[in-house]
């Protein structure tokens, strides 16, 4: 049994999806095998990709006991993951998605069996019966296009096979936690094949607030999906995908479910960004004065897990989704049609003011905030990709998504005898999305050197409506009247393209260098009328260079890649503040450069070594924004502030991560295999503004498991723990109202039973 960690199983082609080896000449018993990927469309050996690219096989993804991606970052070199409620916030070489509304995108792409998800909370889908995971680090603007300005993430489920087979995995661990998987595999005839998934997973909340009863990030979710392939000749091949995903529980709040506190000037007892961090929360009045002679707000509890909400907020996810690929065989080329559907929403609820307090000030108070987001995506591709291998290799496509958004936030004063009405504010955003695309390879020495390259030409039209309403009575959700309506079409159109060269020194060694641009789609601002806010923002755009090499090392036992990056980033879509409005524009710059290292050893049969690094430096150049904290610092503060030299948030300068195991033959009685898995981190940053409140130090966090297999490998017991030093790791921060910074936290230490079978 193959206990890895950074590529556990060797993975086949996408059309595939099973797990399967593809041995070189030289491999021996124990050789670490080739992987196949489709990080380019096609499949390929890892090997062979001038990408890089980390691939991660359904067997690997289950040891490492990921629900969701978010586990990847254990297994990919600079990939680092972050969350705020039902926002994922995945982070690579630089590049991470901080702005989560309607009216923005994200910059890390998303694929589910090849369809682009358009919404940031749509990333933490439940993973069950998955062929595979591919990360995809830097742009990848060619071949996938939009908003894949950092990378991407693939997830490829498991299509069925032609034979009957069936599976369960059971989790059961602290928290009250529970977990049950399964498939069943049906071969209804030789051309026919059906497979149905599911999964179901439950725990606790591992947040308390200070009032008894309030729990938050308890998870309650379901997912089923039904896939269906067909092949009546060796030409055609059709697959469709369906599924839905159901989650219902408290969540963790909107926009970080903990206030951390303020910086705030302690001589004067005024606000300031050059202030010290004071565990706060600024927008709840103490009542009497408890710094410097001011009532600067009422003290927040410490500790990463616990907060001081009076109220029980929840989290309602639905999806439902159909995607289908009819790929038919030309002989020179095969045609692909890939089609995709999606609904989707999320709706949740947060304490407004993150305290237990009840009162009454500023114009608000004691209140509830609701946002509330919709999706309807369709999406069609079509590609012809050529077949044959000869010295040219070509790939050509078009692409079009309708993407229907409607996104509300809606708050509300509680306070006994308010007098603040409620807000609203919805947007209604329509996004059509049109691009050609095409790459190739030609081989101009054969089977040794090759040149790259493609081109791609995105437009994309953003319709929208934003009503804002402030009508509705204290305490009530009553709006009739919008105050404000504003609306507008801009369309935005972007070229990329990738050039490079590729060297096969043999079939164990290749050395590439590559450049190529990226972008993320230009959004839209909700003015409210204010004609000082622009209606719109271009898209922001990355140049990037990289150069690697792949080697499979030690005679086969092992396979070593490691690449150096630089990412020049501009027109980066930022938050910009100043002392009478705020909104979202195409204003900074930034760079970012590093190495990257993976090394996955089998040294001898039993014993198994997965190691990543990476190496980064990444800051903003030009970033010029108003201070959010200035009319909170009695005039003492600058009107702007000078960002550049700050850190690009969640960019560690040194990440690495280490798993061995060992697996030990029991003979008749099976195989003992215990793992244990290291992840260091240096210091980050959360926000942008890089304040000691939103600074995550350096950590170290240790998983550990022992699994006894089956002599035919087929059943399973596992004992695992996960965070076992309980480590608290900041997953995000954000600046809330009155300048609070507002953050949250992984989760602390876990650990259960794990048992499975199949047949």
């Amino acid at each position: 049994m193959a206990a890895l960690v950074f590529a556990a199983a060797p993975v086949m082609a996408q059309d595939a999806k099973t797990t399967t080896t593809v041995p070189a000449a030289d491999e021996s018993a124990n050789s670490a095998g080739d992987i196949v990927v489709t990080a380019q469309r096609r499949s390929e050996r890892l090997l062979d990709v001038p990408v890089a690219v980390t691939a991660l096989s359904g067997d690997a993804l289950q040891r490492l006991g990921a629900q969701n991606v978010s586990k990847v970052e254990l297994a990919t070199p600079g990939f680092t993951w972050g969350s705020q409620g039902s926002d994922s916030f995945p982070a690579i070489r630089g590049v991470r998605t901080s702005l989560v509304s309607a009216q923005t995108d994200p910059v890390i792409g998303f694929y589910l069996d090849g369809v682009y998800q358009s919404r940031t909370q749509q990333q933490s889908i439940p993973l069950f019966d998955i062929a595979r995971v591919e990360v995809l680090r830097g742009p990848q603007g060619t071949l996938y296009g939009r908003n894949t300005f950092g990378g991407n993430i693939s997830v490829v489920t498991s299509d069925p096979t032609d034979e009957f087979a069936a599976g369960v995995n059971l989790d059961r661990g602290n928290f009250d936690s529970a977990r049950i998987d399964g498939f069943v595999n049906i071969p209804v005839s030789d051309t026919l094949q059906v497979r149905v998934a599911g999964v179901f997973q439950r725990h606790d909340g591992y947040v308390k607030s200070t009032t008894p009863g309030i729990v938050l990030n308890d998870l309650n979710e379901n997912a089923q999906r039904v896939s269906l392939k067909w092949k009546p000749d060796d030409r055609l091949e059709v697959t469709i995908h369906a599924g839905t995903w159901r989650r219902d529980d408290a969540g963790a709040g909107s926009y970080g479910y903990k206030t951390a506190g303020t910086l705030i000037n302690t001589s004067t007892g005024y606000q300031s960004i050059n202030g010290s961090g004071v565990a706060v929360n600024p927008s709840v009045p103490n009542g009497s004065p408890n710094l410097a002679g001011r009532d600067v707000g009422t003290p927040v509890t410490g500790g990463a897990w616990t907060n001081d909400w009076d109220y029980q907020p929840f989290e309602h996810v639905a999806e439902d989704y159909v995607s289908g690929k009819i790929a038919y065989d030309l002989g020179f080329a095969t045609v692909s049609s890939i089609t995709g559907y999606t609904h989707f929403t999320a709706h949740r609820s947060a304490d407004n003011d993150q305290s237990s307090k009840v009162f009454e000030a500023y114009g608000y108070g004691s209140g509830i905030q609701e946002p509330k987001t919709r999706s309807k995506a369709f999406s069609q591709e079509v590609q012809l990709a050529s077949n044959s291998r000869t010295p040219l290799e070509w790939i050509v496509g078009a692409y079009y998504l309708k993407d229907d958004i409607f996104e509300t936030y809606q708050q509300k004063v509680t306070a006994p005898g308010a007098t603040t009405n409620g807000f609203r504010a919805d947007s209604d955003i329509g996004v059509e999305a049109l691009a050609f695309y095409g790459q190739a390879s030609y081989a101009i020495v054969p089977d040794k050197l090759k040149l790259i390259g493609g081109i791609r030409y995105s437009h994309e039209k953003k319709s929208f409506v934003f009503s804002d309403f402030a009508d509705a009575p204290p305490n009530t959700y009553d709006f009739t009247t919008p105050y404000v309506v504003t609306s507008g079409s801009p369309s935005f159109n972007s070229w990329t393209w990738r050039a490079g060269l590729q060297y096969t020194v043999d079939r164990n060694t290749m050395i590439y260098a590559t450049a190529s641009t990226g972008f993320a789609s230009g959004g839209v601002n909700d003015s409210g009328g204010n004609p000082l806010i622009p209606q719109s923002y271009a898209p922001q755009k990355v140049d990037a260079y990289e150069a690697g090499f792949k080697s499979r090392i030690l005679g086969g036992l092992g396979q070593f890649e490691a690449s150096v990056f630089y990412n020049k980033f501009s027109n980066l879509q930022i938050n910009i503040y100043t002392p009478l409005v705020s909104y979202f524009g195409s204003a900074g710059k930034a760079r970012s450069y590093g190495a990257e290292m993976a090394l996955r050893l089998n040294p001898v049969q039993a014993l198994h070594i997965d190691a990543t690094a990476a190496l980064m430096n990444a800051e903003y150049t030009s970033y010029i924004s108003g201070n959010n904290f200035y009319g909170l610092s009695d005039g003492t503060d600058p009107v702007s502030l000078n960002l550049k030299g700050n850190r690009i948030p969640q960019s560690p300068k040194l990440k690495t991560t280490l798993a061995v195991s060992y697996d030990i033959d029991l003979g008749t009685a099976g195989m003992l295999s215990p793992m244990g898995s290291w992840l260091h981190s240096s210091s980050y940053y959360t926000t942008d503004r890089n304040t000691v409140l939103d600074r995550q130090g350096s950590y170290d966090k240790f998983d550990a498991s022992l699994r006894w297999s089956s002599p035919d490998d087929r059943t399973y017991v596992e004992a695992y723990g996960d965070n076992l030093s309980n480590q608290a790791v900041l997953l995000s921060g954000v600046i809330g109202r009155r300048q609070r910074i507002q953050v949250s936290y992984a989760a602390p230490r876990t650990y259960g039973i794990r048992v499975g079978t199949k047949f």
